[in-house]
């Protein structure tokens, strides 16, 4: 008899851990997936059933981070899932769980961490190809994971194979994916095809009675047209979008309905009206205690008050924000000191057992935790700074062939190379700001936000004005701008071979006809120098066969060779001149082998930014 009562039992936790992981995509008001699943998790660890206590977990983890809004106990309660997974060797929900894990992580601003869960899990899928529901749901989350990495063709091709299957041409992981086209299309500014996307995804998701997901769907339509510049439209979409979030009482998405809805009025110059949604994103971040949100409201209100030239309210979101970022890495160092394993901590406790010294144990402990602290905190500086970069698919879309060759000093850089595409001009800047290492990026940060404010949002279009503006917000915020850059920004036009600069410091290069030719540039820093007139606007018209090449001044100062001397432009010059002709990969192969042979043992002594493009 008790073992028919202990079938039934397993029966319902099954039932129940079913249905929650199904509703992932297309949760019911009726149905509390939250409660039925904790009741279902506590019956089965009482039953000793341990796949009903590993799935419990599981659907438990996206609950948390969900509904909770707790990614960091979400991510635990995956790793214990996992666990009882490996111990039943459970090959299909060991890859379920790396999903979802890749799903939270991407979701959260993790990429690197998303990418390699998600690439472990999918193996299970692409192995095993009787596999359905589950097989949509995994090539939808990694199709997202790339997307987040703006790794456009993997994304679009993960999410094709997503759909591929006929028979769940249907299902409402199937809408997700065509929604997820749709932000792939959209990206790549084929509005059309986006729209297309989009609108297939929302007819899926409208019959399967998927709320959330029409609620994103028409979200993500209004993105659209605001990047169309239909702002109507657009509002029309954001406002459908969020009255279905507050009727449902999703509050988490109707967080993300008003900072869109604040981006849009902001876009449009009415920046009062973007100020009340922000106010209203506050609130709510602070309700459910989304603090990634609230770091960005903070942001973007900060901003507004700037443009407003009310510095006074500026500072004060600017230095909530600057609190938040504070409290938010604490919280994430804390997390991650606790997660040490067993093996680590006993070793290190029996080590410290063997000093008796009482008060060197308490030293040692707090220089390890704050020498910890330090190296996160830089790292989460480098993966900003990573992210601000020009990535390679926006190099590749608007450049001939080229490479980057980038060596920072330190795990971060005061050089950095930036691009941004703006009503069919290419601006390409390789910049050298004041200082290395922490307080060089720092300067970066800064400098790439003024370049991006100058082309994008004041829509200056020369760049010797873009220069002017930047030395001027130097000027007036950075201690009367002794500190600064040197750099070369160049504007590509897709209709002519001639390209508009302007130089600062920096001399572009250009090899043609087996000669080197240094163009000309200004010999004054973007900041406060001896000199304060305006920058110059310089032109030259490119010839098919030329190299162009824009460089900092790290590569030609490093010591190094026989005597340990600096390497020098010239050398380096002539060095562009002899590899010229290569492939661009390969002469960025040669100049970094060359580079480590000339330094040698001796120390890297500044950042290192080549850029070199065959016309």
């Amino acid at each position: 008899m008790e073992q028919i009562n202990r079938e039934e039992e397993i029966k319902f936790i099954d039932e129940i851990n079913e249905k929650i992981w199904y509703l992932r995509g297309a949760p019911q008001n009726d149905f509390d997936a939250m409660t039925s699943g904790k009741k279902a998790l506590e019956r089965a660890i009482e039953l000793n059933y341990e796949f009903g206590h590993a799935k419990g977990l599981l659907n438990l983890a996206m609950g948390t981070f969900i509904i909770e809004n707790n990614a960091t106990l979400a991510i635990q309660q995956i790793g214990d899932s996992l666990q009882i997974f490996k111990k039943l060797d459970d090959k299909k929900w060991i890859a379920n769980s790396l999903i979802t894990l890749g799903l939270i992580n991407t979701t959260i601003g993790k990429a690197e961490a998303a990418l390699y869960s998600a690439l472990r899990g999918i193996t299970y899928f692409e192995e095993n190809l009787d596999e359905t529901n589950d097989k949509v749901l995994a090539y939808y989350i990694l199709g997202t994971i790339y997307k987040d990495l703006k790794k456009y063709v993997d994304s679009e091709k993960y999410y094709k194979i997503g759909i591929s299957n006929p028979n769940l041409i249907d299902s409402t992981w199937s809408g997700r994916i065509y929604l997820g086209l749709a932000a792939v299309y959209s990206d790549k500014e084929n509005y059309d095809e986006a729209i297309k996307m989009n609108l297939k995804g929302l007819g899926i998701l409208k019959v399967e009675q998927n709320v959330i997901g029409q609620s994103r769907a028409l979200n993500d339509l209004g993105v659209i047209y605001k990047k169309k510049k239909e702002y109507g439209t657009a509002l029309s979409y954001f406002l459908e979008a969020l009255q279905i979030r507050e009727n449902h009482k999703i509050t988490r998405f109707v967080l993300t309905s008003y900072i869109d809805i604040a981006a849009l009025f902001r876009e449009k110059g009415d920046l009062d009206e973007a100020l009340i949604y922000l106010e209203k994103a506050e609130r709510v971040a602070i309700e459910i205690n989304f603090q990634i949100k609230l770091a960005q409201v903070y942001q973007e209100t900060g901003d507004i008050y700037k443009t407003k030239e009310d510095y006074k309210k500026a500072l004060l979101f600017y230095e909530k924000l600057v609190k938040l970022n504070i409290e938010i890495h604490h919280k994430d160092t804390e997390t991650k000191i606790n997660s040490l394993t067993n093996d680590i901590i006993k070793e290190k406790e029996a080590e410290i057992e063997r000093i008796k010294n009482v008060e060197l144990k308490s030293a040692y402990d707090i220089i390890e935790i704050k020498n910890k602290e330090i190296l996160d905190s830089i790292n989460y500086a480098k993966r900003i700074q990573f992210v601000l970069l020009a990535n390679s698919e926006l190099l590749n879309a608007n450049l001939p062939e080229h490479y980057v060759l980038f060596k920072p000093k330190d795990i971060v850089s005061g050089d950095f190379y930036w691009a941004t595409k703006k009503e069919g001009l290419f601006y390409l800047a390789v910049c050298d700001s004041t200082g290395h290492g922490v307080p060089g990026a720092f300067m970066s940060l800064l400098n790439m936000s003024f370049l991006n404010e100058a082309i994008n949002e004041k829509n200056i279009t020369s760049p010797n004005e873009v220069f002017d503006h930047i030395r001027e917000r130097l000027i007036s915020h950075m201690d009367g701008g002794r500190d600064g850059m040197d750099a070369i920004l160049i504007c590509f036009n897709n209709n002519s071979k001639t390209i508009t600069y302007s130089a600062a410091n920096n001399t572009p290069i250009i090899v043609r006809n087996n000669k080197v030719i240094e163009l000309p540039c200004d010999k004054m820093p973007i900041g406060k120098g001896e000199k304060n007139e305006g920058f110059n606007n310089y032109t030259f018209a490119l010839e098919k066969g030329d190299n162009l090449y824009l460089y900092t001044d790290g590569y030609a100062d490093q010591f190094g060779g026989p005597d340990g001397k600096k390497f020098k432009y010239k050398q380096l010059n002539n060095v562009l001149l002899s590899i010229s002709k290569e492939p661009a990969k390969q002469q960025s192969d040669s100049l970094n082998h060359l580079f480590s042979e000339w330094k040698g043992s001796l120390e890297q002594v500044d950042d290192v930014c080549i850029i070199g493009i065959k016309i």
